[in-house]
């Protein structure tokens, strides 16, 4: 079984456990990255919105067109990205992220645009 399945399931929890805290809990212990926490209210599409685009640690990932094990995937329900998750390569390839109700889920991108999530963006740590 994959390494990823073992945070299905896991909850929801703003400001430690939503799905900023999530993506940085899964990057230093899967892949050896301290990424700073971010001070957002995670109930604000808007606010998320603009701490994914001027949170600073963005300078240390390189946008990518091929995803691969780990790398930040950002999502968005229009435009604008105020959600990320990280990239499993399993059947296929999709993404592990914590969302508000189910807690933390694994989407493959067909599941993901069926929910909303019509636009990815994909990042890879330099």
């Amino acid at each position: 079984m994959h390494w990823a399945f073992e945070y299905i399931g896991d909850q929801w929890s703003a400001p430690d456990h939503d799905c900023w805290g999530f993506f940085r809990r899964v990057q230093r212990d899967r892949f050896g990255r301290d990424i700073p926490a971010v001070a957002v209210d995670a109930f604000n599409r808007r606010a998320c919105a603009q701490a994914v685009e001027s949170n600073p640690e963005r300078e240390q990932w390189i946008a990518t067109d091929m995803p691969q094990e780990g790398d930040a995937v950002l999502l968005a329900h229009a435009r604008h990205p105020s959600h990320v998750g990280l990239w499993i390569d399993v059947d296929g390839g999709g993404v592990l992220h914590c969302i508000r109700g189910p807690g933390v889920v694994y989407q493959p991108v067909k599941s993901l645009k069926q929910s909303g999530w019509g636009h990815l963006e994909y990042y890879r740590h330099v």
